[in-house]
């Protein structure tokens, strides 16, 4: 894809291109990350960090498909998310991990509501069901996993820890339940109402995986980077 000439005025080309270069580089800085903080940081941060590779290998693929033919898939994403989201999750139970004991159900419930909020879209776009029904489920997958961010042991977890890693939590917790929202809307746009992966939807898609993905997983090294050897 870096030896295909696009200009300025394709949008699309230069949103997918630049967010693989941006997930690469936040994956570089999260795994850099394993070298500078306390070993209990390290589980979360390399999460984060092959979320992010993730993501990039995925923006490869479709910075290179849009280029050749000037399309886009709902069908690759979803394949990223499958890995993406479970990560993002099950890093949160990490972090909090670093503050002590935390039950290994709420890991397990975790990723298990991650897999099946992609799921759900998943169903709905493939079509096996009613896209509205995929979307509704999706939501309640992700309405639970912000009830085990919000309420229960993770937080209780945090609460008494010290003062960046709060304010961290807070801010990963907040892209999770404002940013995430952004997801079943533009499914709803894309697969309900029928625009399907137009332009503006790919833009849309990539800009909230700077704020998805690639600001919570800095938030997590710099965190860590907080609690040294």
């Amino acid at each position: 894809m870096f030896t295909t000439l696009f200009t300025s005025a394709d949008v699309v080309a230069s949103s997918l291109t630049g967010l693989c270069i941006m997930s690469f580089a936040a994956a570089i800085i999260c795994f850099l990350g394993l070298s500078w903080s306390n070993e209990r940081w390290r589980v979360p941060e390399a999460l984060v960090g092959t979320a992010c590779l993730v993501t990039a290998l995925y923006y490869v693929g479709a910075t290179g498909y849009w280029l050749s033919a000037s399309e886009a898939s709902a069908g690759v994403r979803f394949s990223a998310w499958y890995s993406v989201h479970p990560l993002q999750v099950v890093a949160v139970y990490f972090y909090a991990r670093t503050q002590g004991f935390v039950p290994i159900g709420i890991f397990w419930r975790l990723a298990g509501a991650a897999i099946l909020m992609v799921f759900g879209r998943w169903l709905g776009d493939a079509g096996f069901f009613d896209e509205s029904l995929g979307a509704i489920l999706s939501i309640g997958f992700w309405l639970y996993i912000l009830g085990e961010l919000y309420f229960g042991a993770i937080p209780d977890r945090i609460r008494p820890a010290a003062r960046p890693i709060k304010l961290g939590y807070f801010w990963i917790r907040l892209f999770f339940t404002l940013g995430w929202a952004v997801y079943p809307i533009l499914h709803f746009v894309d697969t309900v109402i029928g625009v399907g992966h137009a332009p503006a939807i790919i833009v849309l898609y990539s800009t909230f995986d700077i704020i998805n993905l690639i600001i919570p997983s800095l938030i997590v090294v710099a965190v860590a980077g907080q609690d040294r050897y």
